[in-house]
């Protein structure tokens, strides 16, 4: 608990498994965090671990064959109720209500998320009229000014484009629009600086970042690029095949990583104190097949400070390491 403050959302235990003829897949098994209001919760790790799984949970927009077969999650209401959002029907209306209006989220790719039939506003308008009492029109000015909000150019005339007629910048924006469109309480952005140009890159998150300062929404920021972490997280998830393998504020994972996993992660970035000419450090192996998970820690594989006999044989649990660290590894267990 983060000053007093109680969680806006609390994710316990999420297990979501994909049933397929081959195998399960274990997408997320056992995740644990906590999202406070106002805040950034930095959710990183590379292609295949479970992030953006974590997020559709949270939506209940898992398709078919997945499911989640265990754990909570907790939406905190702006009345201080709190909803448990895995014992509501997906297409329940309580479920809809809650997607969009109190939880938006930001898609990897807008140029796949946008109706290729459909303009810009025309989504937009639709969004707010399934959340708000307004007509088209107040539905249209209300699109209008969340798209200058974002800022977007001449929003009276974007309004009415397509969105293959946008720039990769300007469809991003747009994507923001729509998911900030109904004043959400949280925002989930998943790799929202995805095949953008580093000076867009920038401009995304600096627009995200002052977003968050207008509403005082929190922000749960999905990404692969640590980077981006570091500019714009308070708080930090380092999650690998479906586990939350460490867990910590922002100064904590960078200056002081506990996981042979983070610490392997921060190594491979490229710095200005580089040498020229020299090999970046990388880390051994790939992430596991998803039907042949490795038993025990299942980094061991690709872990230089492997214990055999023991990181091979039994699953380190999640535990307190400090006042603001937790890391699931066998080093630091008594």
């Amino acid at each position: 608990m983060q000053n007093g403050n109680k969680p806006l959302l609390s994710v316990c235990n999420l297990k979501t498994y994909f049933f397929q003829d081959e195998g399960t897949v274990k997408a997320v098994d056992g995740a644990t965090f906590d999202v406070y209001p106002g805040k950034t919760l930095g959710i990183v790790g590379e292609s295949g671990c479970g992030k953006s799984v974590t997020a559709q949970s949270i939506l209940r927009i898992i398709e078919s064959p997945g499911r989640i077969v265990e754990g909570e999650i907790v939406l905190r209401r702006a009345n201080d109720s709190e909803v448990e959002l895995t014992k509501l029907h997906p297409d329940s209306k309580e479920m809809r209500d809650i997607r969009g209006a109190e939880i938006g989220l930001v898609f990897q790719e807008p140029m796949t998320s946008f109706s290729p039939v459909h303009t810009v506003g025309a989504q937009i308008i639709e969004a707010i009229q399934l959340h708000m009492s307004v007509n088209k029109a107040e539905a249209r000015q209300r699109g209008i000014e969340a798209l200058r909000s974002v800022g977007i150019p001449k929003p009276e005339r974007r309004i009415d484009e397509y969105a293959f007629e946008l720039s990769g910048g300007l469809r991003q924006r747009a994507m923001i629009a729509v998911a900030l469109s109904c004043d959400p309480r949280l925002l989930i952005a998943d790799e929202p600086t995805t095949a953008l140009d580093v000076t867009t890159q920038a401009q995304i998150l600096d627009l995200l970042r002052d977003l968050q300062k207008q509403r005082g929404m929190a922000i749960m920021l999905i990404t692969h690029n640590l980077g981006v972490i570091a500019e714009m997280a308070d708080d930090v998830v380092v999650m690998y095949l479906g586990r939350v393998v460490e867990e910590g504020s922002v100064d904590d994972i960078f200056h002081s990583p506990k996981h042979p996993y983070t610490k392997a992660l921060l190594q491979s970035i490229p710095s200005i104190e580089t040498e020229s000419r020299t090999k970046l450090p990388t880390i051994t192996g790939s992430i596991p097949h998803p039907y042949n998970r490795p038993s025990g820690c299942p980094f061991y594989p690709r872990c230089p400070q492997f214990i055999a006999g023991v990181c091979d044989k039994t699953e380190p649990m999640l535990q307190i390491v400090n006042e603001r660290q937790k890391v699931s590894c066998f080093l630091y267990q008594k």
